[in-house]
């Protein structure tokens, strides 16, 4: 189904310009470099603050980058002096008054997110264990290519796993917002690995987290106040 945007500026003469202006177009919102419509939105909602915190509302990791996403933002306020202001990540785009409405193109670029590697090494014993984000992984042999194997079937709240190799498993964070960042070494406060034997689990940091590039997000200029919004998006 198609989504149609359109917009009207009236003004009487002698008000902006000598003459009256009357200007209207409207447009098809469409996918990137082409004509077919944009199918998916995730809905008309209102966000009430409580405080002048910032607040996010959509991440550009849940979104795919560089396409032709359209958000749509509007200050429900009736009062002239409340205001919301807007931010694409840190970039400050402006402010949005009582009853100010917008609809901007947004590309949804991503952060980096954090990476690491464990590397095990020596003998595991039966009942050796691996605490990371939660997950409690516990050997059921003594090799090292079994436990890797252990820890990349293990479901992870915070991340995903991989096996780089027999004795090595590399970690990506799932959304670049999650900024913890993992001790490196073997005696890692976040990594935690117990064993009877001579068996280590040695991390090592990768890529360092950044929040994702361009998260829609907002402050309001008063605690109480309610924006509405909703993005249409590939």
């Amino acid at each position: 189904m198609a989504i149609s945007a359109a917009i009207t500026l009236t003004s009487a003469a002698g008000d902006l310009t000598t003459n009256a202006l009357s200007l209207s177009d409207s447009t098809t919102l469409t996918q990137a470099a082409s004509s077919t419509a944009l199918a998916n939105t995730s809905g008309l909602a209102r966000k009430t603050t409580t405080t002048t915190d910032q607040y996010t509302l959509f991440y550009a990791d849940d979104y795919t980058a560089d396409k032709a996403h359209k958000l749509y933002l509007k200050n429900t306020s009736t009062t002239p002096a409340e205001f919301f202001t807007v931010h694409i990540d840190d970039e400050k785009l402006g402010l949005m008054y009582a009853g100010d409405w917008a609809l901007i193109p947004w590309s949804a670029t991503d952060g980096t997110k954090a990476t690491f590697t464990v590397t095990l090494a020596d003998t595991w014993a039966v009942s050796d264990t691996i605490v990371f984000d939660g997950v409690t992984v516990t050997s059921a042999a003594t090799s090292t290519t079994a436990m890797i194997d252990l820890i990349v079937a293990a479901k992870y709240p915070n991340w995903t796993v991989v096996e780089t190799s027999a004795s090595v498993a590399t970690f990506t964070a799932k959304s670049s917002n999650y900024l913890g960042l993992i001790e490196e070494g073997a005696a890692s406060d976040d990594f935690v690995v117990t064993t009877a034997g001579d068996g280590t689990g040695t991390v090592a940091r990768g890529e360092t987290a950044v929040a994702s590039a361009n998260d829609i997000k907002i402050t309001p200029g008063q605690a109480a106040n309610t924006i509405e919004y909703a993005l249409f998006y590939e």
